[in-house]
């Protein structure tokens, strides 16, 4: 399967996912969901979680290097009386 393939999958799953964190709490699912759902949820959380994890630290990363503040320059004017 192609990249773009997953991509477009993964972006529906995120966002079917965000929907429903959005419309039904967790206590209410856990009350509301059947047997099944939450056996599923349940075994497929722990490998879920830590790729997410570990793609959010790709991407933080990769991000946070972009969004850290640059080093002082050592010829950067400062101001001061003179």
């Amino acid at each position: 399967m192609a990249a773009k393939e997953f991509e477009d999958r993964f972006h529906e799953a995120v966002t079917a996912l965000e929907e429903i964190a959005g419309e039904i709490k967790p206590p209410d699912a856990w009350d509301g969901f059947g047997p099944v759902a939450l056996e599923e949820f349940w075994q497929a959380w722990p490998g879920i979680r830590g790729w997410g994890e570990w793609l959010w630290r790709l991407v933080d990363a990769e991000r946070g290097e972009k969004a850290a503040p640059e080093a002082d320059s050592p010829y950067e004017e400062t101001g001061g009386s003179g």
